[in-house]
């Protein structure tokens, strides 16, 4: 089994190493876009633009699959690349974990970018899957670029600024932006102090991973082989992943699995 993982940024990372952990013997195709980064500067046709652009970049390595890890590209862009791609190659998009933390019944924060937080995609979500009432919504300002940028120092502000903002009365906290699995644990410190208590985690990497498995007809297992990193793009361009992603454990785990496939060719 061979996918492509997309995004503008480092955002893949989480669901590329969810999808490896669920199937560790997939091969993958990891594609970013770092010359239309931020996707939530660009107007909505541009970003459909750019990841159906990247998607037929990633779809020339023959991939069965292609996962959308971004909320803004999967907002603007599934449909168009689901219209170009499918049936024959599955396009599987993210979408932030409201449903499973309003199901609690409890406060809880959405922590997204600042164009996110203000759209009529997210609000439709908690209309749907929530009480309004009990969803907060954070804009992160710059988290999502801090966390691209390797740099601890700017991550850490961001997290600390997106916390003061957040109630001490959240019980939960949805990872609206698929760039903040990388820092997860900061953001758990980081509410903790604010609340005083542990705050639960919604994020959707391994869901996103099984459904792909599924659309595929795919048993998740298998051989405990990591499958090959078959190629790195960049904005559809051959390409490595930077050295900044050390920083993050997940990180470092696929530049190892880039080195090792590197080593083989």
């Amino acid at each position: 089994m061979r996918v492509a993982v997309i995004d503008s940024g480092f955002g893949m990372v989480n669901y590329a190493d969810a999808l490896s952990r669920v199937r560790p013997d997939t091969e993958l195709v990891l594609a970013r876009d770092p010359d239309n980064m931020p996707y939530g500067l660009l107007e909505p046709a541009r970003i459909s633009e750019c990841v159906v652009a990247m998607a037929g970049a990633a779809a020339r390595y023959d991939v069965d699959a292609i996962i959308v890890a971004c909320n803004t590209g999967s907002m603007y862009a599934l449909e168009a690349a689901r219209a170009r791609f499918e049936p024959a190659i599955p396009v599987v998009g993210v979408v932030p974990a409201i449903r499973p933390a309003g199901s609690t019944g409890r406060p809880f924060a959405v922590w997204a970018t600042a164009a996110a937080t203000v759209s009529d995609y997210q609000t439709s979500l908690i209309d749907a899957f929530a009480d309004p009432a009990l969803a907060h919504r954070i804009p992160c300002y710059g988290l999502a670029e801090a966390i691209d940028s390797g740099d601890p120092a700017r991550v850490a502000a961001a997290i600390a600024a997106a916390a003061a903002a957040t109630p001490a009365e959240i019980e939960s906290v949805v990872l609206g932006c698929t760039h903040y699995g990388l820092v997860r644990d900061p953001i758990v410190a980081a509410l903790r102090a604010r609340t005083g208590r542990e705050v639960a985690v919604f994020d959707s990497p391994e869901p996103v991973a099984r459904q792909t498995l599924r659309r595929l007809g795919v048993e998740p297992g298998g051989p405990s082989e990591p499958g090959d990193v078959v190629a790195v793009l960049e904005s559809g361009r051959v390409g490595s992943l930077p050295d900044s992603l050390a920083a993050y454990p997940a990180g470092r785990l696929l530049l190892e699995r880039c080195i090792r496939a590197a080593k083989t060719r």
